[in-house]
């Protein structure tokens, strides 16, 4: 697969903000338990900035998974964003209320996307 470095920015932006709302925290609750500023991880969320990998190993200690986990989502989430075609829907993620918001991010991702990319 190749990638597009925009789109492959964008799902890793999305993994860590859906990261944060699956487990039901705030950026200030996140920032506690990582080590990582509020400030940065909003500037990520909202992809102002980019997470390094010593970030992503903070976030993935914070939560108590292996790093493998979040560039699994990642892998999962970037053939949806890179498909212009692809709608994504409640269902898809499985309906619960942190999905949904996912899903809505996902939705203005794969707009600002394909804007990019043009």
């Amino acid at each position: 697969m190749e990638y597009n470095n925009y789109t492959l920015q964008e799902a890793v932006r999305l993994v860590f903000l859906a990261s944060r709302y699956k487990r039901g925290l705030t950026q200030n609750g996140l920032s506690i338990i990582s080590n990582i500023t509020r400030q940065f991880i909003s500037q990520i969320e909202i992809g102002k900035r980019q997470p390094s990998i010593f970030t992503l190993c903070a976030l993935a200690n914070a939560y108590n998974v292996p790093l493998s986990e979040f560039f699994a989502e990642v892998d999962k989430l970037y053939p949806l964003l890179a498909n212009e075609n692809f709608q994504p829907t409640s269902d898809t993620l499985h309906a619960s209320e942190s999905n949904k918001i996912a899903t809505a991010y996902i939705k203005n991702a794969k707009k600002k996307c394909h804007r990019k990319r043009k």
